[in-house]
């Protein structure tokens, strides 16, 4: 392992000066090539992911042609069945080779991921097999192209954890084989030092040979290895030797060496921006929409689903309007966060009435009630007081000048309007400095009327966007009152910021 790691640099693979010196030798050229070499992609959920349909659209926007891939995916959870069927209906017209083994086969890791590697070793068409797990997000469309250019035995791209140093690679093994830091780890993951990287470690997402899973790595039972994690036992497996069952052994686990020890080296580029690692820990799926409330665990993959992608034209178009004084309209979340929204309250169900006794809030009366139900009684108010400070103090700043939010709000709710249980509001004041009003669903298409009229200006907004929040003073000047809804039914969610 030492000798390896000094590999990289001696006698000048990698140097400060010059960089990888190596990484262009021996590579392949595929725009050259008129037929692209077979690709059979082994995809593993072995547990309850964030943005599950996603990860397998991604697989679909892969630059590589759909010929030359077939597709293996091993499902242990229940809960993401309705995710695989809908991917399958999208699949099954770009990928004819499709095997999905499900949670009804209870599989181990280490049986499914062999039965993975399988579906291409027993292929002698299969040219590489690329494993990838559903915790990976490949930003890269190129990412298969450019691994199988690097023509190495085993290549893995380098994909990190949002904000950390955690990665698919280590650098060094401590003496009983598990993790310990290389004095080049830090530099490579922060790509301070870029290159081919031979490693004694790698997982979640790597590219093999065909040749070398028919050759070298031909034993069947490469995840198993002295009660090792089935990645940890793949890694020791390449590194060390190859094994073989004994032909006339009486049990399965006796083995003998088929040959010296003969290491297949693993490496790790980071040669180009492959993409990430989502977190899964702390993944809670009580909830309807689960992935709502990881706005902490996976910042990044939160705000690409669910926060409007015209979002950051705020700071850099000047796309906020003022349709009424002092009254300034935004767009702030996607159609997937309002649907989602929605589908959670509608699930939970308990809403509110529009009654004037509320034992939700303090003093236990409301004087203008509304048909409600709040972020707390879901469990969404922390996440969405972060939401608040992340997302709308920038807005905050920019439109009121000068003031600086705390970002925080004691009311924050979903309000629902319906001719059958309440169709309007009349005029009032908001209990906060200023309020945010998100539109939720469609005028037109999901209701008709509606709207807020702001009585001191005369000013009427009957036309909210969805996913567009208005953002205007709460007491005082801006007395306002919920137009009727005429049919169907019309949602908002509400914040009192700064009460």
């Amino acid at each position: 392992i030492l000798l390896n790691y000094f590999g990289n640099y001696v006698p000048n693979a990698w140097t400060q000066d010059n960089g990888c010196t190596l990484c262009e030798v021996d590579t392949i050229d595929l725009s050259a090539v008129d037929v692209h070499p077979n690709v059979t992609i082994g995809v593993f959920i072995e547990q309850p992911t964030p943005f599950l349909p996603r990860f397998l659209d991604i697989l679909l926007t892969l630059d590589y042609p759909r010929e030359a891939v077939k597709l293996f995916i091993h499902n242990k959870e229940v809960y993401h069945e309705k995710d695989i069927k809908v991917f399958f209906d999208k699949a099954k017209h770009e990928i004819t080779t499709m095997k999905i083994v499900g949670p009804e086969e209870n599989l181990s890791q280490a049986e499914a991921r062999n039965m993975g590697m399988d579906f291409c070793r027993q292929d002698e068409n299969c040219d590489y097999y690329f494993s990838v797990d559903a915790d990976v997000v490949l930003t890269n469309p190129r990412t298969l192209k450019i691994l199988i250019e690097q023509n190495r035995k085993i290549i893995a791209p380098l994909v990190t954890r949002h904000g950390k140093l955690w990665s698919n690679f280590w650098g060094a093994l401590s003496p009983d084989g598990y993790y310990a830091r290389s004095e080049d780890y830090v530099d490579i993951v922060q790509g301070n030092r870029v290159g081919i990287w031979n490693v004694p470690y790698m997982a979640n997402v790597y590219l093999i040979k065909g040749k070398t899973l028919r050759s070298e790595m031909n034993e069947r039972n490469y995840f198993v290895r002295d009660k090792l994690d089935p990645d940890m036992a793949l890694c020791r497996n390449a590194r060390e030797m190859t094994l073989q069952r004994e032909k006339d052994s009486p049990t399965p686990e006796t083995f003998q060496m088929l040959r010296p020890p003969k290491g297949v080296f693993m490496y790790i580029s980071n040669r180009h921006e492959f993409g990430r690692l989502l977190s899964t820990a702390n993944y809670n799926i009580s909830h309807y929409n689960n992935d709502l409330w990881q706005i902490f665990e996976n910042p990044v993959d939160w705000k690409e689903k669910y926060i409007n992608r015209d979002y950051s034209k705020i700071f850099t178009e000047n796309i906020v309007e003022q349709p009424c004084p002092d009254v300034f309209w935004f767009p702030i979340f996607s159609e997937k966060a309002c649907d989602e929204l929605v589908e959670e309250m509608e699930h939970y169900g308990q809403w509110s009435g529009g009654k004037h006794h509320d034992s939700r809030i303090s003093g236990g009366y409301e004087n203008v009630p509304t048909d409600d139900i709040h972020m707390k009684q879901i469990g969404l108010e922390n996440v969405w007081l972060h939401f608040i400070r992340e997302f709308i103090a920038p807005v905050t700043l920019k439109v009121f000048a000068g003031y600086y939010t705390k970002g925080f709000a004691l009311l924050n709710f979903v309000v629902k309007y319906s001719p059958e249980r309440q169709r309007s509001l009349r005029p009032h004041h908001d209990a906060s400095t200023f309020t945010i009003n998100i539109a939720l669903n469609n005028v037109g298409e999901d209701f008709q009327g509606g709207g807020c009229k702001f009585l001191r200006y005369n000013c009427s907004i009957e036309s909210p966007r969805k996913g567009w929040s208005f953002m205007h003073p709460g007491r005082l000047t801006h007395l306002h009152e919920g137009l009727p809804v005429k049919n169907g039914t019309r949602y908002i969610a509400v914040s009192f910021i700064d009460p």
